[in-house]
């Protein structure tokens, strides 16, 4: 078995959570719930996900890629122009483009989050925050880009029960034409779900969860600030050596505000064509993330350090098992780097792919994208 401390598929785990964003930044938990994913993926469980999701490549229209946008405006800022789409709608999904930003968010918003790419519910954008709470305090914000011709879906519920559409009613104005307030179903607390086209057939959602002030109110303010572009992620790392029959799926990355400050950063890539089945491309994998390390000495604490063996001078942990690797490095001048394969490298591959993920100068002062 590989060991249950390693990072692992933690951007998977961030992907299972799309429509139930992380409450924190928790790497143990997402460690564990990977696993569980991916012998899900692995068995029967890949033919039923992949009954319920679409299939897409993963390139960006030229379009989109002609200018960068400009640097992001601090939390507050609105847009200059108040645009609230793209040129066009995404008919392929670049994980390593920033689509939309934050403009405004409500106050206590403390944990955030990015991915594009191949999520569980198929290609698309994903942007979340949330207060970090998991009990009655819960409150979260999220944000959907859709490519072109998908229609939004009903949001998961705590329960299980399936969300049941309710009446819809008019939202403002966005990006020169009409959005509406869905409803739903089984909300456990207020809930404002507000969709409009980014672009000609390509829906976007903000969805507003149990925030103090009047859910719609909070949900048009965030929709009116977002800032639309497809400039390149900041990573706290470049990654050579990947084999050339690997193709990126996924980007994944994660802030926490709160002390002590946390954040990760990864990339998936997978063997599998943009044809196949989505389960079928998440169950063989190889991934490279990047975190910030912090010294943890109790046993009982989720991050607790637990090295095994060392690497290039730092303190590791290696587990594998019928060729599959997993590898985490400490403290690697304050970051941990984790790879973790599903037998797509030869053996020993994770330790020989390690000295090719190349660090930012100093990644322990690194922050993503999310916030400034």
């Amino acid at each position: 078995m590989l060991d249950e401390r390693q990072i692992g598929d933690l951007m998977l785990t961030e992907i299972e959570s799309a429509e139930r964003p992380s409450d924190v930044l928790d790497v143990e938990r997402a460690m564990r719930t990977a696993r569980r994913q991916r012998r899900l993926a692995q068995g029967a469980g890949a033919a039923l996900l992949a009954a319920a999701l679409t299939v897409g490549g993963l390139t960006v229209p030229d379009l989109l890629t002609a200018d960068r946008p400009p640097a992001p405006a601090p939390l507050g800022a609105a847009p200059v122009d108040g645009e609230t789409g793209l040129p066009v709608a995404l008919t392929t999904v670049d994980p390593q483009r920033v689509y939309v930003r934050f403009g405004w968010l409500p106050d206590g918003m403390r944990d955030l989050q990015y991915q594009a790419g191949l999520l569980l519910s198929g290609p698309g954008v994903y942007l979340g925050a949330s207060n970090g709470h998991t009990d009655d305090q819960r409150q979260f914000v999220t944000v959907s880009l859709l490519p072109k011709g998908v229609e939004p879906s009903a949001p998961q519920r705590d329960s299980g029960e399936p969300a049941v559409a309710g009446d819809s009613d008019r939202g403002p104005r966005l990006n020169g034409g009409d959005s509406v307030f869905a409803s739903y179903s089984g909300a456990e607390k207020p809930e404002a779900i507000l969709r409009w086209q980014y672009a000609p057939d390509g829906w976007a959602q903000v969805r507003v969860f149990g925030t103090e002030s009047d859910v719609r109110e909070t949900a048009t303010q965030v929709a009116r600030s977002l800032r639309f572009g497809a400039d390149t992620v900041p990573m706290p790392a470049t990654v050579a050596g990947v084999p050339a029959n690997l193709r990126m799926i996924n980007v994944s990355v994660s802030e926490s505000l709160d002390q002590p400050r946390s954040w990760f950063a990864g990339w998936t890539w997978t063997p599998e064509p943009a044809t196949a089945e989505p389960g079928r491309q998440r169950a063989h994998t190889l991934t490279v993330g990047v975190s910030l390390y912090r010294n943890v000495t109790d046993p009982t604490d989720r991050a607790y350090v637990d090295p095994n063996t060392t690497l290039a001078g730092h303190q590791a942990r290696f587990g594998g098992n019928n060729g599959n690797e997993s590898l985490i490095v400490y403290d690697v001048n304050g970051a941990n780097v984790s790879i973790d394969d599903s037998a797509l490298l030869p053996t020993g591959g994770t330790r020989a792919l390690f000295p090719a993920v190349k660090l930012v100068a100093e990644p322990v002062n690194w922050h993503t994208h999310l916030y400034r």
